[in-house]
This record gives C-alpha cells, sequence and structure tokens, in this order.
C-alpha cells in the first residue's frame, strides 16, 4: 500500500496550475550549519514494485553546484524539500536521505551512493542508475540541457553580456542542430539527485480548523509509516 502523504502528495500537485512541480530543497554547510535553499523540478516518483509505501523522489542538479558539496560533506546527507500547493492551501516538508548519482567518472568524487532498503531493492533487480541519467538528461528540453554548458554556476563574470556566448540549446543525437562537444559536456554535469524520505511534516489551511500531520518512517513492515496529529 502507497504511503497516505504521498498519495496526498500526487493528488495536489494536479490540482497546481503552471509549474506545478517545483519546489524548494533546502541544505546546510556542514562546517557552519549556513542554511541554503533553492527551487528545483520534481522530475518524478520512483517507486520499487515491492516497497510502494516508501518512494523516492527525484530532481536533477549540476554537479559543480555548492549543493553537492554540502550534501556531501555532511555525513547524514540529509536534505528537505518543501512544497506549497496554492491550488490546495497545503504544505508539504518532505525530510530524508540524499543520493547523487553523476556520471560514472565523477562517481566517487561527487556520488552518494544510496543505502537502505529501497535501493537494495533496485540493485538486487540489477537496475542502472547511469540508464536513468541518461534517459532524463535526454528527457529535458534542449533550453534546459544548455543550462549544463555553461561555466560553473555561482562563478564571477565581468558583464551580464558573457552569457551571450553560451549555448542556448543543447540538441540531443538525431535533433536538428545536435553538436556532440556540447552534448557531451552537458550530460557530463548532469547528475540525478534523490530524495529518501523519513519525516513529512504536512499541512492542510484549506480546511477550517486547519490540521497538520506528522509522518514518521517506521522499520516494521506492519506499520511503515506512524502518523502523529499535531498543532497547526
Amino acid at each position: 500500500m502507497s504511503a497516505r502523504w504521498h498519495n496526498t502528495l500526487k493528488l495536489a500537485l494536479q490540482e497546481e496550475g503552471g509549474m506545478k512541480n517545483v519546489f524548494q530543497l533546502a541544505t546546510t554547510d556542514f562546517n557552519n550549519a549556513i542554511p541554503h535553499v533553492r527551487c528545483h523540478i520534481l522530475r518524478g516518483h520512483i517507486i520499487h514494485p515491492s516497497l510502494p509505501s516508501l518512494p523516492l523522489l527525484l530532481t536533477t542538479t549540476d554537479t559543480r553546484t555548492p549543493k553537492v558539496a554540502q550534501i556531501t560533506s555532511n555525513p547524514s546527507h540529509r536534505v528537505e524539500a518543501h512544497f506549497w500547493i496554492k491550488a490546495t492551501n497545503e504544505q508539504f516538508r518532505v525530510s530524508g536521505h540524499a543520493a547523487i548519482y553523476p556520471s560514472p567518472e565523477l562517481q566517487e568524487k561527487k556520488g552518494i551512493e544510496g543505502v537502505g532498503e529501497v535501493y537494495d531493492a533496485f540493485r538486487s533487480q540489477g537496475w542502472d542508475w547511469e540508464d536513468e541519467r541518461r534517459r532524463q538528461f535526454d528527457s529535458v528540453g534542449a533550453h534546459m540541457r544548455a543550462s549544463w554548458c555553461r561555466p560553473v554556476p555561482g562563478s564571477p563574470m565581468d558583464s551580464y553580456s558573457d552569457a551571450e556566448k553560451w549555448p542556448v540549446t543543447v540538441a540531443k543525437p538525431g535533433e536538428e542542430g545536435y553538436d556532440a562537444k556540447n552534448y557531451e559536456e552537458a550530460r557530463g554535469n548532469f547528475a540525478l539527485l534523490l530524495i529518501d524520505p523519513i519525516e513529512v511534516d504536512y499541512i492542510e489551511l484549506g480546511v477550517m480548523p486547519n490540521r497538520r500531520t506528522k509522518f514518521v518512517r517506521q522499520e516494521s513492515d506492519d506499520e511503515r509509516w506512524k502518523e502523529v496529529i499535531l498543532v497547526p
């Protein structure tokens, strides 16, 4: 049986218009605990058939961004995703452990191997995260692919006009304008970022009185998520 919070999140996202898959991802610097937050796009929900109540939330990133260093330097690899669904007046704060799958050449330096029963289940079936990384890269638009073919994100520029020199689009093989060098460079900087949820703080502001529920992941097969009712 799938998790109640996850079913509710998916239904809420269906109601949302516009940029409905946009969420905020929070990380911290390990040494000084300074928080950092930025918007991300939810690329999908990865669920092993034998563990339907334990979904992985999938997004993507540039391996050169500070967030990768922040996550890899933290021994727990803990992150938090925040979803605000305006259409339903619902908020979801999903806290969990991150895994990062960059290109195979960068796995040792930039990657974080997923641990736990969900990843073990995928490994037992020969799941290849590199295949998924390549599929996700090709599934985004040519303009989005070009964002991974720029200088290091956050590095200084002399002028805004410097950006005029960068590729505007990066076509994939078989598309008009395909450039192998740009394609390989962009794909080399592209990585999967997965969140394995362990706590979810869910607030319903569309009902009166408002409701708040905390879902805490359990190790028991009989009860995967414990629900605790909280003051909103």
